[in-house]
């Protein structure tokens, strides 16, 4: 009987076990699919990356994706100029998320980006190149768009490695580069109001008018900030 009853229990985890292992093969082009209708139906840029890894293992009971070459080019007026790029971002949510449609928001629980470079830009005539987000027509169709076309998150925690970030008002001359940065944060953020614990480091210069104030100056900073999603507001509570 206790053998029996052995075999059924292994041959009942064998099963499970191929079945954690095919699911992504046959749910791969889907998430990929999904990511990229859901990114560029809602910018004013194309986004795109290299490949898709899924994995029911790696975080199990969740779902870890990891994506690798993303880029993100800006259209007119910044034509061809790369807004962002990314060796690498990995995402983990439910399970359950892999099988919403491309209508459906996905909920990602934690997220991490490796060697991340994101280039803000204004130009002469006011225009920056962050302002990627299309229009709707009408207050109702914000609000569809709002809820189906954009990822929710409902993270408890990210992380930033290995990242650039250049800030560059060419009409005012001012020229700010976080280099080398490492941040990471960790709170509920599905609350309206929470804290985010934040750390930080990186290289800062800073220019203006041609003249360097910092260059590659050292900072570290451990930050509590306040998160009012209602208010939109987000306060300093704690820095050292």
């Amino acid at each position: 009987m206790r053998k029996k009853v052995l075999k059924i229990t292994t041959i009942t985890l064998l099963i499970l076990l191929a079945i954690i292992v095919a699911v992504p093969l046959f749910l791969q082009g889907k998430i990929e699919d999904i990511i990229k209708t859901k990114v560029n139906n809602s910018i004013n840029a194309t986004f795109d990356f290299e490949e898709a890894d899924l994995s029911l293992l790696r975080s199990f009971p969740d779902a870890n994706l990891k994506l690798t070459n993303l880029s993100l080019v800006n259209q007119a007026p910044f034509e061809g100029d790369t807004l962002f790029a990314s060796s690498e971002i990995a995402l983990s949510m439910s399970i359950k998320e892999l099988f919403k449609s491309t209508e459906e928001p996905i909920v990602l629980r934690t997220l991490t980006v490796d060697g991340a470079k994101l280039l803000i830009k204004a130009d002469k005539d006011g225009n920056a190149n962050y302002d990627i987000a299309k229009e709707s027509e009408s207050s109702t169709a914000t609000t569809t768009e709002a809820s189906s076309d954009n990822f929710t998150l409902n993270l408890n925690s990210y992380a930033i490695t290995n990242s650039e970030i250049v800030y560059w008002d060419m009409d005012s001359g001012m020229r700010l580069d976080i280099l080398e940065m490492n941040h990471s944060g960790t709170g509920d953020l599905s609350l309206e109001k929470s804290e985010l614990k934040t750390l930080t480091d990186a290289l800062v210069s800073f220019e203006m008018d041609s003249t360097q104030y910092l260059n590659r100056n050292k900072i570290n900073l451990d930050a509590l900030i306040g998160i009012d999603l209602t208010e939109n507001k987000y306060t300093f509570l704690e820095t050292q």
